[in-house]
């Protein structure tokens, strides 16, 4: 009895180390939807547009059997969740930015609070699929210079430039970039079934910003776009 009761203890103590030890974070170059409003006075204000976090740790790998959000939402809320498309900071999809005759782009992830872990990237083409979902965010992965798709932030904190490589040929009118920050700092069990730091459950932080990209070559496409130039303190 005595053991079954320590290891609820230790299990406990662990949820609320994770979730009061999180890691902080969000998308600025391109700005993410809940962070739009940094650079524009026009966009609904988030506050906490750095915590993207699936609802927290707790209740993403708890009530949500480790789902979450398209855009990093708690994924219990009603659809359109708040940061996609038809949603509170979604809104009609402002595009931010576009990518245009260039192969790669160059993309802006801020961590305010650090728990190592790796950066990704997709997109999302809804000139193609009409609509967000995990189907069209998988299509495309992208790939970093050094052909990898995954980042790994070690113990920075602050604004993370890297660069990815755009699907080849790949032009849109409307293509959602999405950044996921996968933390690394939670024990768990590996895929060989040993025990160590970054494997299992990790908390996870998602950026969605809408963006354009015209392909070198292809024919120019015209849309309403709005330009972000400075990144603000934050």
């Amino acid at each position: 009895m005595k053991f079954f009761i320590s290891t609820i203890t230790i299990a406990v103590i662990n949820l609320i180390l994770v979730e009061y030890t999180s890691g902080h974070g969000m998308m600025l170059s391109p700005p993410g939807r809940s962070s739009r409003w940094r650079f524009d006075s026009s966009a609904p204000i988030n506050y906490n547009d750095n915590e993207n976090f699936c609802g927290g740790f707790g209740v993403q790998y708890g009530p949500n059997g480790g789902k979450c959000g398209l855009c990093g939402d708690d994924y219990a809320q009603p659809t359109p969740r708040d940061n996609e498309l038809g949603g509170k900071y979604g809104g009609n999809g402002v595009i931010v930015q576009t990518f245009e005759d260039t192969y790669t782009a160059v993309i802006g992830f801020k961590i305010t609070a650090n728990h190592m872990g790796h950066l990704s990237y997709n997109l999302c083409d809804l000139d193609e699929f009409k609509e967000e979902s995990e189907e069209c965010f998988a299509k495309y992965t992208l790939k970093f210079a050094d052909g990898s798709d995954k980042f790994y932030v070690g113990n920075t904190i602050g604004l993370i430039d890297t660069t990815v490589v755009l699907p080849s040929g790949l032009s849109c009118n409307h293509c959602v970039l999405r950044a996921t920050y996968t933390a690394g700092n939670n024990w768990g069990v590996c895929d060989n079934g040993v025990g160590a730091m970054g494997c299992g459950n990790q908390e996870m932080f998602k950026s969605c910003a809408d963006i354009r990209i015209v392909a070198p070559n292809s024919k120019k496409m015209s849309a309403s776009e709005t330009v972000y130039e400075a990144i603000p303190d934050v």
